[in-house]
């Protein structure tokens, strides 16, 4: 019986990427392990919770590491799967130290944090994953700049493309125009006015003070600013919203069950974000009708093949111009369908090789 570990940063990574992927192989009769930062519980997946600090360097993770590596040695994986920067090189490093020959290693990248500029941020994450590059069988990126990063320095024995882990249009069904228009009344929004909406973590890289700011300088008086999510920047948010003299006109609704429902009563998702993979929020923004308008960074750029739905990123007035001439969504949603897991969801087990498990 084959046996398979999936390692991520955050047990959430599973929940919202990996569930369709460890049910089909179950049905294989693989015995899957987790190990991430909390708890993922689901029947048959024998789970560990690892202490991941967020930093590359924190020497905290080289406990992590080698926690991972006894892990791989005793259980003897047939093959060990890593996903994004930080799980990837700290899993990809376990496996080499465990001894373990026989365990594939392969590697999904969910979005390089660094673009190929030769900034010192590019350098120090291109040099860990050099270091790893040689105990990656299989490498796994989903945009095209990534690809050509992944190309160009070899990061991975065998490089393979995705169309994202595909989005699960089960989980953002038709609502009423009822439910829309009680969510618009609920938000604020004025009789055929523009809601603005971001969706995401709190955090420097999806730069929401960048939409605050770009927010302030609209003249406009007919839209309101929707934030969804956590994070560590969020009172720091709240508190500029309130230097910027705009919070009346600003909503802050931390976490949210009902995403769906909130893409639907919204017209624009803004994303500010310095990197992306292939951003869920986008997608989901474009298959629930929104209209986008996002940063000019890898994996924003395969979504958005329209030009004038985009800024460079950290250009606040650009920003700002864009959501002035932004109007109320059409409801119809725009999503390639490639996107939809239904359509990507063989190909893709196909290419990460769940298939020889």
């Amino acid at each position: 019986m084959k046996k398979v570990l999936m390692i991520a940063s955050e047990s959430s990574h599973f929940r919202n990427f990996h569930i369709p992927y460890i049910k089909r192989l179950q049905e294989q009769g693989a015995i899957v392990y987790t190990a991430a930062n909390g708890v993922f519980a689901m029947d048959g997946v024998i789970h560990t919770t690892l202490k991941f600090r967020k930093k590359i360097t924190s020497p905290a993770n080289i406990g992590v590491i080698f926690k991972l590596a006894k892990l791989i040695r005793k259980e003897k994986f047939d093959a060990v799967y890593t996903n994004s920067t930080l799980a990837g090189i700290a899993g990809r490093v376990a496996a080499g130290l465990s001894g373990v020959k026989t365990a594939e290693r392969r590697h999904i990248c969910h979005g390089y944090l660094f673009n190929d500029d030769n900034s010192k941020r590019a350098r120090v994450y291109l040099m860990f994953e050099k270091l790893v590059r040689k105990r990656t069988d299989l490498l796994a990126v989903m945009n095209a700049d990534d690809l050509n990063i992944a190309r160009k320095y070899s990061l991975g024995r065998e490089i393979v493309f995705l169309n994202g882990m595909g989005l699960d249009a089960r989980r953002f069904p038709e609502c009423t125009a009822d439910e829309i228009e009680n969510e618009r009344r609920r938000l604020g929004a004025e009789e055929n006015g523009v809601l603005f909406l971001c969706v995401g973590e709190f955090s420097a890289r999806k730069n929401q003070s960048a939409i605050l700011e770009a927010f302030a300088k609209l003249k406009r008086q007919d839209c309101r600013l929707v934030f969804a999510g956590t994070g560590e920047l969020f009172e720091d948010c709240q508190s500029l919203a309130e230097t910027l003299g705009i919070s009346d006109k600003t909503a802050f609704l931390g976490h949210c069950d009902n995403v769906n429902l909130l893409y639907r009563a919204c017209d624009v998702l803004i994303s500010a974000s310095r990197f992306e993979g292939l951003p869920f929020n986008v997608m989901e923004a474009l298959y629930c009708g929104e209209h986008i308008i996002v940063s000019d960074v890898k994996g924003n750029r395969d979504l958005s093949k329209d030009e004038t739905e985009r800024y460079p990123y950290g250009d606040t007035k650009r920003l700002s111009e864009l959501m002035a001439t932004a109007r109320p969504s059409g409801r119809s949603g725009v999503l390639p369908s490639r996107y939809y897991l239904e359509n990507a969801f063989d190909e893709n087990f196909t290419l990460l090789k769940y298939d020889d498990l």
